[in-house]
């Protein structure tokens, strides 16, 4: 019997043009020989002030105020009480798509909080399963994704559009069909958390 939950949350933007999603090769895959691609966004952080209530959950931290963390699996009622309340952690993915799109992926040179509207945020909070993110393999892993309908501001898609285009782009688009079975046309790999686009 599992008596650790690996807890993993994640904001993720779902960012549709021409009917298709804007995907990108994930940075740390990439770093570890693998490509896969996967939507903008990521890890959230919990706030200092979250801090003594995660310790007493008997939170074990994976890198700082990350929001990757063990906890005893009957600890996952009071975890997910918490972070629906939206308190106490990231509930913006602001600086994930500034990191992606500027310092990544440099497909803007500057990006502030205008260049996009929120259209939708739900929440998923998909089946546990062990996980593939490297040096964590195999340990049974809750996700729960905020998914963020994001719309860019004209001048902001045009550059994304223009990126599209670079034979050295990361981005692509990619269709429903692509996203169910995990593949591009080109034959490289859609990670399974693509199918919350879907939603």
């Amino acid at each position: 019997m599992v008596d650790q939950l690996r807890v993993s949350a994640a904001g993720l933007a779902k960012i549709i043009l021409d009917d298709q999603f804007l995907v990108v090769l994930n940075y740390e895959r990439l770093q570890h020989g693998l490509k896969v691609y996967t939507p903008f966004g990521g890890g959230l952080k919990f706030y200092d002030s979250a801090q003594v209530f995660l310790n007493n959950l008997g939170a074990q931290y994976e890198n700082g105020n990350d929001l990757r963390l063990s906890i005893p699996v009957e600890k996952w009622d009071l975890f997910q009480e918490w972070f629906y309340r939206r308190e106490n952690r990231d509930v913006s993915i602001y600086q994930e798509l500034k990191e992606e799109f500027v310092d990544e992926e440099k497909v803007f040179s500057e990006m502030t909080k205008k260049a996009y509207s929120l259209e939708k945020l739900i929440t998923v909070e998909p089946p546990r399963v062990p996980t593939d993110r490297p040096g964590y393999e195999g340990l049974l892993t809750q996700r729960i994704f905020e998914m963020h309908t994001i719309i860019f501001a004209p001048d902001y898609e045009a550059m994304i559009r223009k990126s599209l285009t670079l034979d050295e782009t990361r981005l692509t688009l990619v269709d429903r069909a692509e996203i169910q079975t995990g593949y591009t046309k080109l034959g490289i790999n859609i990670g399974p958390n693509c199918l919350y686009l879907l939603s």
